[in-house]
This record gives structure tokens, C-alpha cells and sequence, in this order.
């Protein structure tokens, strides 16, 4: 089946697709790899859903704004930090006069920034079922601060030395947020913290590679042989970790999936039982049934 097709109603945006819509052109090099900007809201180009391949952070600075991430809610509005995942589901449903400042990152240039990610994703991992905080006006003009320096940057001629500076922000912002999470944590004591160790790291490479694989891989022994550890032994650090099994945050991944496609395509069931690899529509609904209590038909007659 045409996968271009099936996907027509949930559209892909990539970075420098992202800052055309900003009212920028396309640039090359470092300066199409990060955005910053501290305008007026352009939600209303997600009235439908998409994905943006793209870190996405910023906080609201006016007016307010709501939406699904994941089909879960969230609302910005002043003092508002958000924080996108790359490739996640968004959906405005409303704009009322909304303003923020907003920085996406590529995922490329992410990754050649030397972050401690250690001490960060276990922070990032309790608050990944929160995509929005409400913090302290002196927070929220830090990070204001950051991404108006950012802007700067990355509006000016790229020099030799534009990659460390930019870098530099961005993991100041990204530790700043990390010290924003660090202080919500102090006064919400009833917040787990998972474990600091390195149990994290496999946790971490097992959500990247489960991103990449849950349409065609729904068995936890896959994962294991891909991070060269055994299923029983991945299973117990997912759980201690998440509070979650393995096989959960695959169902998670395949359901979401699914529920998205079910409300927003013109999909049938089959097309989507075979899209997700199931190998018939009679084994997708039992699937789909034994995670909502619903079949699929059910689920899609309900939107």
C-alpha cells in the first residue's frame, strides 16, 4: 500500500518547512537546523494534525492556546513552558491571541551538542506525560531571555563560530529547563524519581529504536537483541524506570498510532491493519479491542 497515501491526512513538517511557515526562507547549513522566534503564535498552521521532525520548546508570553499532543490535552498561556518531542502528534483546537517564544531544534544538531544527558533524562522522563508546565515569571524570563539570544544568532550571517554559540544557548536553555523540572520536583516531592543509572541509557535507546520500529516490531525480544541485552533484563529496567513493561510502551506506541489514523484518515480498518502490519483486520481488531475495550469501527464511530 502507498504509505505517502495512507498518510495524506496527517502531514510531515521539517524544520526549514517549519520556518517558511514562520515567514523565514529556506536556509542552509547550521541556520536551517534551529528556529527561534518571539512573535505572534502560527498555530492555526496545526488546526490539523502533524508531525515536525523537531525539538520544540518555548513558553507562552500571552493569550492562550489548546491542543492534543499524542491525542493527550495541553494548554499554553502566559508563563506556560512546553516542550515537543521530535515526531509527535500535534493538533491546535484553539487560538485565542496567543504569543511565545519558541525555539525548534533538529534532531541532527541536537545531538552534536554536548549535553549531559545523564542527569537530564531522568527529569525529562517523569515529565513526558506533561508536554506543558506552568512556571514562575522569573523562569519564564530566563527561557524568554535565552531564546530572544538565540534569535539573534540565527538571524545574523553564520560565522566559524556560529555553531558553538548557538550550541551553547540552546544547552543553556536545555539545562535551564532541566533546573526548572530539578525545582518542580523540590516542591512536588509526590513526583517519582526514577533511578540515576544506566539502566536510563537503554531506557533511552530502547524509546528511540521503538520509535523507529513499532509499525513493523511489536515484540520485546526484538528491542533486547537490537540493544544486546536479554528481554527479561530489558523488561525489568523499563518497568523500574517507567512503571511500565516493555510490551505496554509498544501496545502505547501501536494504539496511539492507530487512534490517530482511526479519527483523522480516510483509512479503512483494513488499510490501517495492514499499514501497522497486522497481518489481517480480524487480528488488528482483537488487538485493538484487548487495549481500549473498543474495536476499532467502535473507536472511529465515536469521533
Amino acid at each position: 500500500m502507498n504509505k505517502e497515501i495512507s498518510e495524506a491526512s496527517i502531514s510531515h513538517f521539517t524544520l526549514q518547512e517549519l520556518i517558511t511557515m514562520a515567514g523565514g526562507e529556506s536556509r542552509p547549513g547550521l541556520m536551517g537546523e534551529c528556529i527561534a522566534a518571539s512573535t505572534d503564535s502560527h498555530m492555526e498552521a496545526f488546526r490539523f494534525p502533524c508531525r515536525i521532525n523537531a525539538f520544540i520548546i518555548g513558553v507562552g508570553t500571552e493569550g492562550e492556546s489548546s491542543g492534543l499532543v499524542n491525542l493527550q490535552e495541553f494548554t499554553i498561556r502566559k508563563d506556560t513552558m512546553f516542550i515537543f518531542a521530535p515526531n509527535s502528534i500535534l493538533q491546535a483546537q484553539s487560538v485565542e491571541g496567543m504569543k511565545a517564544h519558541v525555539m525548534a531544534v533538529s534532531c541532527d544538531f541536537m545531538k552534536r551538542i554536548n549535553i549531559d544527558t545523564k542527569h537530564l533524562l531522568p527529569l525529562l522522563l517523569q515529565f513526558a506525560s506533561r508536554p506543558s508546565l506552568e512556571i514562575s515569571r522569573e523562569e519564564s524570563q530566563a527561557l524568554r531571555n535565552f531564546i530572544s539570544l538565540i534569535e539573534q544568532e540565527t538571524k545574523g550571517p553564520e560565522s566559524e563560530f556560529s555553531a558553538e554559540i548557538i550550541g551553547g544557548l540552546i544547552a543553556g536553555t536545555v539545562y535551564k529547563i532541566g533546573e526548572i523540572l530539578q525545582r518542580y520536583l523540590t516542591e512536588h516531592p509526590e513526583v517519582e524519581n526514577p533511578s540515576h543509572n544506566r539502566a536510563n541509557e537503554y531506557f533511552r535507546q530502547f524509546t528511540q529504536l521503538l520509535s523507529e520500529h513499532y509499525k513493523q516490531e511489536r515484540s520485546v525480544g526484538f528491542y533486547a537483541r537490537q540493544l544486546c541485552i536479554t528481554p527479561k533484563y530489558l523488561t525489568t529496567l523499563i518497568k523500574r524506570i517507567s512503571g511500565r513493561s516493555g510490551s505496554e510502551w509498544i501496545d502505547n506506541f501501536v494504539i496511539l498510532e492507530a487512534k490517530t489514523l482511526l479519527k483523522y484518515s480516510t483509512m479503512s480498518v483494513q488499510e490501517i491493519a495492514y499499514y501497522l502490519n497486522f497481518p489481517n483486520q480480524s487480528f488488528f481488531g482483537s488487538y485493538f479491542k484487548r487495549n481500549t475495550g473498543m474495536s476499532p469501527s467502535q473507536y472511529k464511530a465515536k469521533q
